[in-house]
């Protein structure tokens, strides 16, 4: 399945081993994890492409479908469970129309999910056609080259999915000291955990590229990454996290907007957005921007203090990011709660389409 921007290999839980160890190596032998190019298998050789997502029939009373994610190693033989795919969250809903697990009605079906990675309810809108998923339409999403039919993805409360607190060190704003540079960041935990630092203040401008940065910056990005991977429990010391917790936390950089080219060399207007981000996952630049990674950006734009809000301000309930490929908006629903900000529901639209179904040949 595409979701989003992302690609995965969807499973029904019934035809995989139980949980464990041996699930997790039919799954990577599926993908040809243990190889840069994953050529002995399904994966894609790119982080983006190198997921799955594992879903079955909720026995919840509220809830449609339950649902986990695993971000399958490339040339590590691993899967990390920690956190959620927003881009193919949209794609679970559809594949459980299209393999029946649920009823689907047109001409939009609510899927009521649970994440069990995240603990967090998700609901997805989805265009049905008889009683199936609906595909083809004009909505467009940058970073896909093809139109589909919008497929609405709302996250009920998604503050604290990793941490248990939108702020997890309790401040819209620190100073991380890696011990080799400070800087003033915000660390937020909504759908999955990031910590935002202005790009000026890394000696960068918001406009890279992916190739556009040096190892330098990498190397002080990666520092900053880890110390707030230490500061939220992941790790017991910053050292560790590349290896240890090298999904989690984002490390994104804001800025405010500009007129800037995208990776196919389209001009992308200042007027265009109102927050240029470029998000690192696994110690990359993504391609485009995680779906996670745009929930969370809306909801520290929301968070007055926050390095993000410094920039967004009070524009409204819609935050456009500017990333690589283009944009992506979400639409947050945020409330005071007492001296903080509670983050009620984040809602973005994306498109899907299955690609393929069938049977994967592996050897143990």
């Amino acid at each position: 399945m595409r979701g989003g921007t992302s690609k995965g290999v969807f499973f029904k839980r019934e035809d995989l081993p139980p949980e464990g160890a041996e699930r997790d190596k039919v799954i990577m032998k599926v993908f040809g994890s243990g190889d840069s190019s994953q050529i002995d298998g399904l994966g894609g050789a790119r982080t983006h492409t190198s997921k799955t997502m594992i879903v079955w029939k909720s026995d919840r009373s509220d809830v449609d479908i339950d649902y986990t994610f695993g971000q399958v190693g490339i040339e590590k033989t691993s899967i990390d469970y920690t956190g959620n795919c927003g881009n193919l969250t949209s794609a679970v809903a559809t594949f459980a129309i299209d393999e029946k697990i649920l009823e689907a009605k047109e001409p939009y079906t609510l899927v009521r999910m649970y994440n069990t990675n995240t603990q967090k309810r998700i609901d997805v809108k989805v265009p049905v056609e008889g009683d199936s998923t609906k595909y083809e339409g004009d909505y467009w999403i940058d970073g896909v080259p093809t139109p589909g039919a919008r497929i609405d993805v709302e996250w009920h409360n998604p503050g604290g999915a990793l941490t248990g607190k939108l702020l997890p060190t309790g401040n819209p704003a620190d100073k991380i000291d890696t011990g080799v540079e400070v800087v003033r960041a915000s660390i937020v935990d909504a759908s999955n955990p990031a910590v935002f630092v202005r790009a000026r203040d890394v000696g960068l401008t918001g406009r890279e590229l992916p190739n556009d940065v040096t190892k330098d910056s990498d190397m002080k990005l990666e520092r900053i990454r880890s110390k707030a991977a230490e500061i939220l429990g992941f790790v017991e010391d910053a050292r560790e996290a590349t290896e240890k917790s090298s999904h989690f936390p984002y490390i994104v950089l804001v800025e405010e907007s500009q007129d800037y080219r995208t990776v196919e060399g389209k001009a992308v207007k200042k007027n265009e957005h109102n927050i240029l981000a470029r998000l690192f996952s696994l110690q990359k630049m993504h391609h485009a921007y995680a779906v996670t990674g745009a929930i969370c950006t809306g909801a520290a734009a929301k968070i007055p203090g926050s390095v993000v809000n410094d920039i967004f301000g009070s524009q409204g309930k819609k935050v456009v990011i500017g990333h690589p490929k283009g944009v992506i908006d979400v639409s947050v629903e945020a409330v005071p709660a007492g001296e903080g900000t509670e983050i009620k529901s984040v809602t973005v639209g994306r498109t899907a389409r299955r690609l393929m179904a069938g049977v994967a040949y592996y050897t143990l």
